[in-house]
């Protein structure tokens, strides 16, 4: 048992540069030092499992990767981010002045999608609203999906040129 004792601290001792690259390569910026202490703990209490003869490389490294991971969740646990007051306030403004702009920019599509002829605002509504494939609106308006596809492209440029338009006249912006 010595014996196997003396081999396994000599496999260990070898493989600490390369078990060392390992973690840093996992987890660069985190204490790699103490992951690494960790993993060697672990390998202490693993010794007895550990098959002289098999790939002791792996054996670690694969010892590494979970003490590698348990030390990155740790961390993430440990750096949650605390804004102060004048940031949240900040980012809530801002997302009031996206909100209206998503309104204007949608009372925008309503009324572009008004100007669309009957047969344009339902080819729009069976892909966009009713989620139907381009295959599946072929089949029931007999067109092909090529034909079809050429002319999505054309409705929705078509859409966005007049959605900009609309919005740069009422002082939306895009």
């Amino acid at each position: 048992m010595a014996s196997i004792d003396v081999e396994y601290l000599q496999l260990v001792t070898r493989h600490q540069p390369a078990i060392y690259g390992y973690i840093r390569s996992l987890a660069p910026g985190s204490d790699i030092e103490d992951i690494l202490q960790e993993t060697n703990l672990v390998l202490w209490e693993k010794a007895a499992s550990f098959q002289p003869g098999t790939n002791f490389k792996a054996f670690a490294f694969r010892i590494a990767h979970f003490k590698t991971l348990e030390a990155l969740r740790s961390e993430k646990r440990r750096h949650w981010l605390v804004f102060d007051s004048d940031l949240m306030a900040s980012i809530a403004d801002r997302q009031a002045g996206e909100d209206h702009l998503a309104e204007g920019q949608q009372a925008a599509l309503r009324q572009c999608l008004l100007a669309l002829s009957d047969e344009e605002q339902g080819l729009i509504r069976s892909r966009y609203s009713q989620r139907k494939t381009v295959r599946e609106i072929a089949r029931e308006t007999g067109r092909t999906e090529g034909a079809l596809q050429q002319l999505y492209f054309r409705l929705r440029n078509a859409l966005r040129t007049c959605i900009e338009s609309r919005l740069a006249r009422e002082g939306g912006g895009a």
